[in-house]
Formats: structure tokens, sequence, C-alpha cells
């Protein structure tokens, strides 16, 4: 009989649970979406640990039909804007120049081990290492080095960190829901890995997904990882604009934003003017082309911004393709602006047949917004199923056998 594992993903509006057997072929047996407002989760933290443990408790029992239930494995799925992406160097002797040695499994760990050698800041912790480049002596930008002959074996790692106390909350809270969990995924890594085809992560991909409070995004070129970080800016500072400058409430702000979003005006539109029905209120009708462009400033800040980490990181022009997701991604007309401001083609994600098929047989609705649970899913069953125990510093896990079932097919 196969083991189950959970899943639980800390997004920025839900925190979602999936239930799903631990088998060769990933089987989702529950799931259940719990939503969350600001006062207890902001962020990417949790600002009211009793109502999150208490939230997931009843979740638990629902997901499951058990008061307490134990599965074999736990993943948390966390974003986080203090999180640092950083890239290191490991090193693993092999043998000789007289005598160079068979590069085993052993050599990869020792030298990824070797990577995560680096000073932190206090309170800091290594969540994940995904490998990113291997070289073997003169040999460089190796895809898989096992079983090549070698004397000196170094690996490039990308390196996620995070601050203890955040990731110990999220633990501390499925401890007083019962549940035990060591395993931690990054949203953004999930995604960039899970979320595109093996072709757009060859050819060079950008993944932007945009939260309620928090914007992720992720690159990876050549099959490797490049940047994945985090923003503390998201929808709900568009429904924050439109409070300010329209003297609406926040709610009627993101009904609007709902119905009426997008990023064109035409002088066709049906009307210039938006009726709110509002009653009595100051603000009964505003105009539509201020919508447009107030939505369009702050989805451009976000844009903008990311586009500068990438020259930063001389990555802009390895990308040739932008995929955006997250509740925020279904504003009209929001790939045109992501194409005028990176000058790179871009549309709003779409799933791949496998995430149809998965969630098709299990009545999930296919939603943009729940495209970081699902990668943190996929994520975990590769790992899990790649026949690994991780440990590490709390313990956080150190994901890097799946990374490479990824990578290399085995």
């Amino acid at each position: 009989m196969s083991e189950n594992f959970m899943v639980v993903d800390f997004c920025s509006s839900k925190i979602v649970l999936f239930l799903a057997e631990l088998g060769p072929e990933l089987k989702i047996k529950n799931w259940t979406p719990i939503p969350v407002d600001q006062d207890t989760i902001r962020s990417g933290q949790i600002y009211n640990l009793e109502n999150v443990a208490s939230k997931i408790r009843k979740g638990i029992e629902e997901t499951t039909g058990k008061s307490r239930y134990e599965p074999a494995d736990v993943y948390i799925g966390f974003s986080d804007p203090e999180v640092e992406f950083l890239s290191s160097i490991g090193m693993a002797a092999c043998g000789t120049p007289d005598n160079p040695s068979e590069i085993t499994e052993k050599h990869l760990d020792q030298a990824i081990t070797s990577s995560r050698a680096v000073k932190l800041e206090e309170g800091r912790v290594i969540v994940q290492t995904i490998p990113v480049r291997f070289d073997v002596d003169s040999k460089t930008d190796i895809k898989n080095p096992k079983g090549m002959l070698g004397v000196r074996l170094e690996v490039k790692s990308a390196l996620i960190t995070a601050k203890k106390s955040s990731l110990l909350n999220f633990k501390r809270a499925l401890e007083k829901a019962g549940i035990y969990a060591e395993r931690f995924a990054y949203q953004p890594v999930a995604e960039i890995f899970e979320l595109p085809s093996e072709e757009e992560k060859e050819n060079g991909i950008l993944i932007i997904d945009i939260g309620r409070d928090l914007t992720n995004y992720g690159v990876i070129t050549e099959n490797k990882l490049q940047l994945a970080e985090t923003l503390p800016v998201g929808g709900i500072h568009i429904n924050k604009d439109l409070k300010h400058y329209f003297n609406i409430t926040i709610d009627k702000a993101e009904e609007i934003k709902k119905k009426y979003g997008q990023l064109t005006f035409s002088e066709t539109e049906d009307s210039e003017y938006i009726d709110l029905n509002m009653g009595s209120m100051k603000t009964n009708k505003i105009k539509r082309d201020l919508l447009v462009k107030y939505i369009s400033e702050r989805l451009s800040e976000i844009f903008e911004f990311i586009k500068e980490r990438l020259i930063q990181n001389d990555l802009k022009d390895k990308i040739t393709f932008i995929k955006i997701t997250g509740g925020t991604s279904q504003i009209e007309g929001i790939e045109k602006l992501a194409e005028k401001i990176f000058n790179i083609t871009a549309e709003v994600y779409t799933p791949s047949r496998e995430i149809e098929k998965l969630t098709g047989n299990y009545d999930i609705p296919v939603l943009n917004s729940l495209c970081s649970s699902l990668a943190i899913l996929l994520f975990a069953h590769r790992n899990l199923t790649s026949g690994v125990s991780y440990s590490a510093d709390l313990s956080v896990m150190k994901n890097v056998k799946g990374i490479f079932k990824k990578m290399f097919g085995k």
C-alpha cells in the first residue's frame, strides 16, 4: 500500500492543502483551499499563528476526514520577500592527475555540500540547494558529470536562504494542527521548474506570479535556474491605489478591478464612465481611462523592477518568453503591457497537458491563482519519489536529488 504525503502551501490569500499518494505516478486523494485575510498572513509571513493553526486543523479534517492524521511526509510551500537567492561554488576531489577517478553520486554530494559552506547573516538558513552547472577539470558546463573520469569536480549552486524564525512559524502552526513537517519549497523555484515546458526552460523563460500582496518571479535558461525572488507588492496594491484615487472602499476597488480591470481603453467602449451603483456615496461614476491608467501604473512598476533585476544579473537578453500567472494575471491586456516593457513575447499562463490531466481527474479548478500550489505539489512529488532522505539546519530540506531527477531524468 502506497504512503501518502501532504503539501501545505502558504499563498498570499489562502492556504492550500493537498493530500496525495506517494507513488511513481502522482495521484491526488483530496485537496482543500483555506481563505485567509491579511491579519492572518501578510507578505508571506504569519501574523496570527493561532488562527493559522486553527484553520489548518479544520482543513486537515476536511481533506483527510480525520481529526488527527500523520502523512508519511509534509512539504511546506512558502514565499517571502526576505528570501535571498545566492550563487556559490563547491568542489570535490575525485582522483589525481595520474589516476583520475570515476565521478560517483558521493562526489556529487560532496561538491554540493561544499557549495553550502557559505557565511550567512545571523538568523538565516539555507532552505534549498539547486545545482546549476558542473565542471570537471578543464571541461565546463556539463549537464550530468556522473560516470565521467576526472580529478576535480566543481558545481555552481543556487542557494535559497530565509530567516529561520519565519520558517519556524510555519512549522509551529502545523505542529499545533497535529502535523510535523521538515521540508520546505520556495514557490518561485517550484514554479520555474514545474510550469514551463522543457523547450521553454531550454530557450529561456521568465515566470511572473502576481498574487494578493506578493509577486514571485523566476528565470531559467538552458534548463538552469538563474534567479528566483519575491517582491512585497501585488494585486491588493492596485486596490489601494483605486481606493485612494476614486475615494471608494477597498472591497469596491477589488470588485471594480475584477469586473472592469483592463489595460487598454478604446473610444468605442460602451461608455466613457463606469457606474459604481453606490447610492449616496460621493463617487458614483469613475472614468474608464483613469481606471486603465492607475492599474497600468502599478503593474508597470512591478514589471520595471523585475526588468532592472534581469539587467543587473545579465539575464535580460537570455530570455525568449514570459508567462504571467497568479490571480492578478486575469486583468485584460496584462501580457501586452509586459511585452511593451520587456520587449519580449509574453502571454498569460495556460496549464500544460500534464496539469490539465492532473486537475481534471480530481475536479480541481484550473485557476492561475492555484499555480504555485500545483507547482509545489509536483515539485514535492518529484523530490519524494527520488528515494532520498533529506536533512538540514532546522531541519530544512536540501532537495538536491529531486532537482537531479528533474534536470537529468535519473
